[in-house]
């Protein structure tokens, strides 16, 4: 038996492939087919009926997606990656082209899964994924099941306020973690501190200035930047004040840090600490682990043991 999962991007598409033993093994990524929605349809129903007739046995195929995902009807109401695609029924459109079964997800829901199942073997029930990348998203395992809420919508650890009338976010409101957590966040604050950004790095001959992204920063920081590591300071104070709320409401075994970003943690993990011993309850702190992923492809690889298990 196979389980085959998706994540679509908003200019790749990954794929992978899961057997029975939760082994992986095949993994690969193609452009996402943005031209047109119907467009979109088509090529992720060939995809998935060429996979379907290459690996025979397959037990199910799983769509993860950035975004507003209503789970139970397949329906995609919003995607910030995919410009104009509101209310899209994608489950029923792509098995009305393929005839095959497939369920559709958040993409940090998957994430949160693959922490669970493939990284941890369900080592831990209670456990809470933030991935960190272009935005900042949340997965939550609460024994052993996916949180959604209501609307489906829960984990949406981007989103909680952390600083009152702070910062603009993307998703319009002000004072988001994503705001400052998320990339655009670092490097709009890193904008802000240096101002003439191409003058600031000129005095460093080895480092591209051509885009400015975390990576950047955090090379920064490894060639002992001030500016850089102040900002990876803060940032990893920020974080954890996201993270302690979540240890309050929560209590979970695992707090695991995923995504790019994330491996930018030997500068913020200790400010990121120092904030959580700053909270008055001590006993979840001191009891969570806080645990930085090795997997850089835990969406797809949760959506295909999703695709797998259910």
């Amino acid at each position: 038996m196979f389980g085959i999962g998706f994540d679509i991007g908003g200019t790749n598409t990954k794929i992978a492939v899961i057997d029975k033993n939760y082994t992986l093994i095949d993994r690969f990524d193609t452009p996402t087919p943005l031209k047109s929605y119907r467009y979109f349809v088509e090529k992720i129903a060939e995809i998935i009926k060429k996979l379907n007739n290459k690996y025979k046995g397959v037990k199910g195929f799983h769509l993860a997606i950035a975004g507003d995902v209503d789970w139970e009807n397949g329906i995609l109401r919003y995607a910030p990656n995919l410009k104009g695609w509101k209310n899209k029924k994608i489950k029923q459109d792509i098995e009305e082209i393929t005839g095959i079964k497939i369920s559709l997800n958040n993409d940090a829901n998957m994430a949160g899964y693959g922490a669970y199942v493939f990284e941890f073997k369900k080592r831990y029930k209670d456990m809470v994924t933030f991935t960190l990348g272009t935005g900042v998203g949340g997965g939550i395992i609460i024994d052993g099941n996916i949180i959604r809420g209501k609307t489906t919508t829960a984990g949406e650890m981007g989103h909680m306020v952390i600083i009152e009338n702070g910062k603009r976010c993307r998703c319009g409101n002000n004072g988001c973690v994503e705001a400052y957590c998320g990339s655009y966040g670092i490097v709009r604050e890193f904008m802000e501190r240096v101002g003439d950004y191409k003058n600031y790095i000129s005095k460093y001959k080895d480092i591209r200035t051509d885009r400015i992204d975390p990576y950047l920063i955090y090379i920064l920081a490894k060639n002992g930047d001030k500016l850089a590591t102040d900002l990876w300071k803060d940032y990893g104070y920020k974080l954890g004040t996201a993270i302690g709320n979540v240890i309050m409401i929560l209590n979970p075994e695992v707090v695991v840090l995923s995504g790019g970003v994330s491996r930018a943690y030997h500068f913020f993990m200790p400010s990121l600490k120092k904030r959580l011993n700053e909270y008055g309850i001590k006993t979840p702190v001191k009891n969570v682990k806080i645990y930085i992923s090795k997997e850089k492809d835990l969406g797809v690889i949760g959506s295909a043991c999703y695709a797998l298990e259910r």
